[in-house]
């Protein structure tokens, strides 16, 4: 990989700080241009990589990226005899992280804010399914 010029860096640096100052500009100006920041064009979607199997302790899992995204999602199963007084009945527990490197608004220490709300959202979406389909 070529090392960048001086004059392509300063030139990288005050694009960057245009977007940082600038947001609305800088967006409205690719926008007249039809082309997106990352210079795609506004119809084409981002490369998409999905491995599926990326954790081997987990019952199943995959590791997805779109464009410089990246996420991972494992699910654990833990199958259960239902009490004799409940035979017809379980429960379903979603767990769901986001660790600070996700995002600059997730601080260490406390779960995020958005955490409960989609783990909320993955359940319900999980129930309807397993009860469309009982």
């Amino acid at each position: 990989m070529a090392a960048a010029s001086g004059s392509d860096l300063s030139s990288e640096m005050e694009v960057d700080a245009f977007r940082r100052l600038f947001p609305l500009s800088f967006h409205e100006r690719h926008l007249l241009k039809s082309i997106r920041p990352d210079g795609r064009t506004l119809g084409k979607a981002r490369d998409t990589i999905i491995s599926l199997g990326a954790v081997t302790s987990a019952n199943g899992s995959a590791l997805t990226k779109i464009g410089c995204t990246t996420m991972l999602a494992a699910i654990k199963l833990e199958v259960m005899t239902p009490t004799v007084e409940s035979p017809d009945e379980g429960c379903i527990a979603i767990d769901f992280h986001m660790p600070p490197i996700c995002s600059p608004i997730v601080r260490p220490g406390r779960p995020a804010e958005a955490a409960p709300v989609v783990a909320k959202q993955l359940s319900g979406t999980i129930l309807r399914q397993v009860m469309a389909t009982a």
